[in-house]
């Protein structure tokens, strides 16, 4: 395997709270400086939380055997302590020709205030959260290196249900991409079909569960949060633990259930769906999903289903009755609510 050119620091301080792109970075430099047979000698790995620094000074010193490099790999650098940090900041003075020291941490921690020494022998590199117009780019171009083109509107829904963790946008990108040959374009269509086949079950998927009145589906959603005290916004593996579980459930519940409300009120009057996101601040496939739904309500029905939010969080609130079992009704009853012909 031939090396690819490009010079290499004997110094790399890398961090930011994006471990994906961390990790990028690492692979990147030993790819640069060994070769897989290489690596068996040359390549170590220390911990910030378990190594002292004179035991990383003594390896980054060593020669490398039957190789130019030596790659010597930190992590949790922000772990070091004080003391630790000075022993390798000697190092870093004079650092040896023949090794790559990478630091990697999430925080600066102790290294604050060195960015200017690391530099003048080495590379400082931050690795920030992608968001906004850079997530959507990079969701994007994964795909496309994964042989699908993902359209913007896909991508946009992939990151809202998903989130912005890299690691599980790429294994999402990674299973479509072992989609059909023939198709190449995946849409919004692909990406709910196959989010939902994968069981992402989010709190998103109980709000849009009660919008499209599958009590199945969202009974299902709502037990497990309840059980688990967790609310899943990214996925269901990934929650957040809350001690108000069930006040903040019925507040995602109560605004999804408004919003169809007034998605409604507004289509009736003529207005599009690109008009409706400007106007309500969502995303343009948020509406399109809004008014979809919308469909399975009158408007009388859905002033009633706010009415009974509102008397469920005021029942709560007056500790007159189990949370768990008002919430359940609450859903059941959204879920139930009589179809549009039945109202006037």
């Amino acid at each position: 395997m031939v090396k690819p050119e490009g010079k290499i620091y004997p110094v790399y301080f890398i961090y930011g709270p994006e471990s994906y792109l961390i990790d990028q970075e690492v692979q990147s430099l030993v790819h640069q400086t060994l070769t897989p047979k290489e690596k068996r000698l040359n390549f170590h790995i220390f911990n910030g939380k378990e190594h002292k620094s004179q035991e990383i000074v003594q390896s980054a010193q060593t020669l490398p055997m039957f190789s130019k490099y030596r790659f010597i790999l930190v992590n949790d650098s922000d772990q070091i302590e004080e003391e630790e940090v000075e022993g390798l900041l000697n190092y870093i003075q004079n650092p040896s020709p023949t090794t790559c020291l990478v630091l990697t941490a999430e925080a600066l921690g102790p290294w604050k205030n060195h960015q200017k020494r690391i530099e003048k022998v080495g590379k400082w590199i931050e690795c920030a959260r992608l968001k906004g117009e850079s997530l959507i780019s990079w969701v994007q171009r994964k795909s496309k290196e994964k042989g699908k083109n993902l359209s913007i509107e896909a991508a946009n829904y992939l990151t809202e249900v998903v989130g912005d963790n890299l690691y599980d946008l790429e294994n999402i990108l990674e299973m479509l991409s072992l989609g059909p040959v023939g198709k190449r374009t995946i849409g919004i269509g692909e990406i709910e079909g196959f989010i939902s086949g994968v069981k992402y079950n989010t709190i998103f998927d109980l709000t849009d569960a009660i919008g499209e009145r599958d009590l199945r589906k969202a009974m299902g959603v709502l037990e497990k949060a309840i059980k688990t005290k967790t609310i899943p916004f990214k996925k269901d593996e990934q929650g957040v633990k809350m001690t108000q579980t069930i006040p903040f459930l019925l507040s995602l519940i109560a605004k999804h259930y408004w919003r169809i409300w007034v998605v409604k009120q507004m289509s009736a009057h003529g207005r599009d769906s690109g008009v409706l996101a400007k106007e309500l601040g969502l995303k343009p496939w948020m509406v399109k999903k809004l008014v979809e739904q919308a469909k399975n309500f009158s408007e009388a029905s859905l002033r009633e289903g706010i009415e009974k939010c509102y008397q469920t969080d005021l029942t709560i609130k007056r500790t007159q009755g189990p949370e768990e079992l008002l919430i359940e009704k609450l859903v059941i009853d959204l879920c139930r609510s009589n179809p549009t012909h039945n109202f006037p």
